[in-house]
């Protein structure tokens, strides 16, 4: 099943930043959260050894979706790799980037902070080696 979200505030020419970085956090936090409840209930294999693999969607996917398609890009990623290190009673927050395209909108990648630092699930798992990749067009 799929719920869409219709939010034409953001992610548009013009659009308020700090309304996009509130808008990123709110829906990154509800995927998160639908993570750590599936978890909460079912034991997963840890997302690097899931054999998930880096591919950029449009699709916001839970762990059971992420696992079953094999592909997710930095939102899908990081939030399944947060809500496993939630889980396992670790600190991780998302951490995101912003770059403006030349057409005037803005696109984000999204990271993972610990205690030890920064992690990219989508680097490791095929981005490549230029986290800026990302942000081509």
């Amino acid at each position: 099943m799929q719920i869409t979200f219709e939010v034409p505030h953001l992610f548009e020419p013009g659009s308020s930043s700090t309304d996009e970085a509130d808008g990123l956090r709110v829906l990154l936090d509800a995927l998160i959260a639908l993570n750590l409840a599936y978890l909460r209930r079912h034991p997963a294999l840890p997302l690097y050894r899931a054999g998930v693999t880096y591919e950029r969607t449009d699709t916001w996917l839970t762990i059971p979706a992420l696992y079953q398609l094999k592909i997710g890009d930095c939102k899908s990623l990081a939030a399944a790799r947060i809500a496993e290190l939630r889980h396992a009673g670790h600190y991780a927050d998302p951490r995101f980037r912003w770059v403006r395209r030349s057409n005037g909108t803005k696109t984000f990648h999204v990271l993972v902070q610990t205690d030890q630092g920064t992690e990219d699930p989508s680097r490791r798992l095929g981005m490549g080696r230029d986290e800026n990749s990302y942000f081509r067009e």
